[in-house]
């Protein structure tokens, strides 16, 4: 009788179970669903974040460079573009490595270097920290484009430029951004080598740009040191560029759509925000703007920045 009793206990639980039903299954997989709707824009979130963290870490760095390089030239700024064959306090930055082979763009304003030598007196703030550092120690060789020289040129004394990035997307250094551009002026070459970043330069890591204001260009170009300078904590010296190495200190960096005039400034990290950095060392993101006057309304400055009465407030 006990034995009869279990078996028919057995048969009846085997009756009471059954089956996951498609409705149940459909719940599960809508369940999950929502789950990841929530989660991986969080996680895209987290991902952004970092990158601009990074980035932000990136430019701590290069005010370092900074430093070092104003401690070394009785305190003056990096310039943030230069031509030394006229200016008044001549230096050479860029060399002809290996010998005969031109750097692949050219100086400012007219796309090329001229012929001769006096090429590598010309180039960036960027050059200048890249070619006194640690970062150009070892160098790097790539092919001209074409392959007009297989030897390559090695960027000992030029900081990494479009052609390296496009010879090897995963290179990386601290002179530009961690975000990768996705968008540029779509001019001819970055600034200060042509009229802005190439469209073929989208998906490189984005430029940080000099503020021109402190270009040494010419015989009567000024150096700027920095006890010179009124207030360090406003004056702009690098923000995230859509166009290049440099900015102009004017409508036609900043923006104006009322003269035909777009910001050359990228809103690339999380919230459409641009990183500034200031003389101070003081790293901010700021949120979009359009034009060079609501640059000017949150108190930055970006010319006339010299504290001495009378002096020429742009070379």
């Amino acid at each position: 009788m006990g034995a009869r009793s279990r078996t028919e206990s057995r048969v009846r639980a085997n009756q009471n179970q059954r089956g996951v039903t498609i409705v149940e299954i459909l719940a599960v997989i809508g369940i999950i669903v929502i789950l990841l709707a929530v989660l991986l824009p969080g996680l895209g979130t987290v991902n952004r974040t970092g990158e601009q963290v990074t980035s932000e870490n990136n430019l701590r760095q290069i005010f370092m460079l900074m430093t070092d390089y104003s401690t070394d030239n009785r305190e003056i700024i990096v310039p943030s573009s230069f031509d030394y064959r006229e200016a008044s306090y001549p230096g050479k930055i860029r060399s002809d490595s290996p010998a005969g082979v031109e750097p692949l763009v050219g100086p400012l304003a007219s796309g090329e270097f001229p012929p001769g030598s006096t090429f590598q007196n010309v180039g960036t703030w960027a050059d200048i920290l890249w070619s006194r550092s640690d970062l150009s120690a070892n160098g790097i060789l790539i092919p001209f484009e074409g392959d007009s020289n297989p030897d390559g040129y090695n960027y000992r004394y030029d900081a990494p430029d479009r052609v390296v990035f496009e010879s090897d997307p995963g290179f990386k250094n601290i002179l530009r951004s961690t975000v990768k551009m996705t968008r540029t002026a779509g001019g001819d070459e970055a600034t200060p080598f042509g009229d802005g970043a190439r469209a073929s330069e989208i998906g490189q890591p984005g430029y940080f740009a000099a503020n021109d204001w402190f270009s040494v260009c010419c015989s009567d170009s000024e150096w700027y040191s920095r006890p010179q300078i009124r207030f360090p904590a406003r004056s702009v010296y690098l923000v995230d560029s859509l166009a290049g190495e440099t900015i102009a200190p004017t409508v036609e960096g900043w923006g104006d759509p009322g003269q035909g005039y777009d910001t050359q400034v990228d809103f690339r990290y999380i919230g459409d925000t641009s990183l500034f950095l200031t003389l101070d060392g003081g790293i901010k993101a700021e949120t979009q703007f359009v034009d060079l006057d609501e640059v000017l309304d949150r108190k930055y400055l970006i010319s006339d920045l010299d504290r001495r009465p009378g002096s020429n407030p742009n070379p």
